[in-house]
């Protein structure tokens, strides 16, 4: 309970006042508890950060792998929108927060963690390709796997501003970027 009571008072802090605000006095304040507590299960700001990067991340593969069941039998075109409307579900929430959280997976350094969740998200289209049957079925599965990921990451990264036109852009944008590479890939 004490776990889940920092990690939403660390979400609700952010919410308040930004970074400016985030900090392990601050977030065992709000939580209601000792700061020795709150030492006991994070030993510091960035690894309550961390945590926070880790369930956006969960969350955003929950969604796909949904968006993913959503798509089968779909056209291409409806089955890319449906995995990118997945893939950004989850900034939709509160875009000011996710935007924060997003800002600081970039800016910590914390490279295997991004190199982590982009083979997680590399996993997570292989199996999506079998969705989309002859359509790709003479470009390289691996290729595709690990290049698309990390295109509509950096689309979605450019794009998130903290509001919800940016996120709009960002979702376009991913679109026409992997609809585009795909068919440059199809026509080689």
């Amino acid at each position: 309970m004490t776990y889940a009571a920092i990690l939403q008072s660390a979400t609700q802090l952010l919410s308040r006042t930004g970074l400016d605000g985030f900090n392990t006095n601050a977030i065992a304040e709000r939580a209601g508890t000792s700061i020795g507590t709150l030492y006991q299960y994070f030993p510091n700001k960035e690894a309550v950060m961390l945590e926070l990067i880790h369930r956006q991340k969960r969350d955003m593969l929950a969604n796909i792998y949904e968006a993913m069941r959503d798509a089968s039998g779909r056209t291409l075109d409806e089955a890319v929108r449906l995995l990118i409307q997945g893939r950004v579900k989850h900034l939709r929430g509160d875009p000011p927060i996710a935007w924060v959280i997003t800002q600081q997976e970039q800016s910590l350094p914390i490279p295997h963690v991004r190199a982590d969740h982009l083979a997680q998200g590399s996993q997570v289209f292989m199996r999506g390709l079998s969705y989309w049957g002859p359509t790709v079925q003479d470009v390289d599965p691996l290729q595709l796997s690990r290049t698309i990921p990390a295109l509509v990451r950096g689309v979605i990264e450019h794009w998130t501003d903290g509001s919800q036109r940016g996120l709009d852009v960002a979702e376009r944008e991913a679109v026409d970027c992997v609809l585009g590479y795909l068919d440059r890939q199809q026509r080689r």
